[in-house]
């Protein structure tokens, strides 16, 4: 049984890490191709959702304002969403396809 689940988890982290590396790959193809960053040369992942869903990223603020906390919003979020898309995405891909990979390779050790 144990076995199961760490499979199950293992292939959800896998899909997540693939899922994000997809939008990725999406955003540094609309970095180069789409239309030029107000930002930069990079579009922020604000910048993309902003374009994407006006009304959920208002939501999403007033949500974690009003219901977790004001100082979540406002320095932790706002700086992520500040960040390029291309750099969040990457590292959110990276971190979800490591922990399978890593936590193979500890096992495999001991």
């Amino acid at each position: 049984m144990h076995f199961y689940w760490t499979f199950i988890v293992r292939l959800l982290l896998t899909l997540l890490s693939g899922a994000f590396a997809l939008a990725a790959l999406g955003a540094g193809l609309f970095d180069l191709f789409g239309a030029p960053a107000r930002s930069g040369f990079f579009h922020t992942g604000g910048e993309i959702w902003f374009s994407l869903s006006p009304d959920s990223l208002n939501l999403m603020q007033a949500v974690t304002q009003r219901y977790v906390s004001p100082e979540l919003w406002d320095p932790t979020i706002v700086a992520v969403l500040k960040l390029p898309a291309i750099l969040s995405l990457g590292l959110l891909a990276a971190i979800f396809g490591a922990y399978p990979i890593l936590r193979k390779l500890t096992r495999s050790r001991a």
